[in-house]
């Protein structure tokens, strides 16, 4: 493939992150390995069958060949927005499920680089007050600079230790948990996602919510931001 050219790539093995559960897919850029003479942009990955990712993209330079040893980087700064994000998506969720019960839990998320989108059951509006004690929550968690942990385990396991698990969501027989809290103390929350992660909340930096909504009937929506873009 000749440079300019759009590409589809299939690798054995990926460190980048195909859209799933909310969280968009990450950027990067596959090259030769002996001498970087060829670089492929990727822009775009798709999951158009179980076990299959295909790594879309444009050849930047070089002549790119089928059976050349590659190198896959994930796009860091923008991956590390991401984290920050769906770590914060996680904390938002605990603080809204603490301050007005647990009844509200989550009917929908998108996981981007520039902001988080939360969408979660409950019949009404949020007072300011709440709205307010809700970020402030967020970013006591973030200050005190919790650590978060994720393992593998069975379901069974999982949903025995309080885990919570996504409304219609399908799940195996094994399962990927995130749980926030220090190892002593009861999880400040604890899900199981297949997301990427901050190791501890004190590299989120700061969470600012932008605006409270509606999503639909029983449903409100909560947009915010992280790190760099707070």
């Amino acid at each position: 493939a000749a440079p300019g050219s759009r590409v589809e790539v299939i690798l054995p093995k990926t460190c980048l992150y195909v859209e799933s559960g909310g969280q968009v897919s990450d950027f990067g850029t596959i090259t030769k390995t002996q001498n970087g003479e060829w670089e492929i942009r990727v822009d775009e990955i798709r999951k158009p069958a179980a076990g299959l990712l295909v790594h879309v993209g444009e050849v930047v330079r070089g002549i790119p060949r089928t059976g050349d040893i590659a190198l896959a980087r994930v796009d860091m700064q923008r991956r590390r927005d991401i984290m920050r994000n769906h770590t914060g998506t996680h904390l938002l969720h605990a603080e809204l499920q603490r301050i007005l019960g647990e009844h509200a839990r989550q009917a929908g998320s998108s996981v981007t680089p520039d902001r988080l989108r939360f969408d979660f059951t409950h019949p009404e509006a949020i007072s300011p007050a709440d709205l307010e004690e809700v970020e402030a929550g967020v970013n006591r968690i973030i200050l005190a600079d919790r650590k978060v942990r994720i393992d593998k385990k069975s379901l069974s396991q999982a949903m025995a230790e309080g885990a919570m698990a996504l409304f219609g969501e399908k799940y195996g027989e094994e399962v990927r948990t995130v749980s926030i809290g220090n190892d002593a103390e009861q999880p400040i929350s604890y899900e199981l996602c297949g997301g990427t992660h901050v190791e501890n909340t004190g590299a989120i930096g700061l969470f600012l919510i932008v605006s409270e909504g509606s999503a639909a009937a029983g449903v409100r929506r909560i947009e915010a931001v992280t790190g760099r873009a707070a």
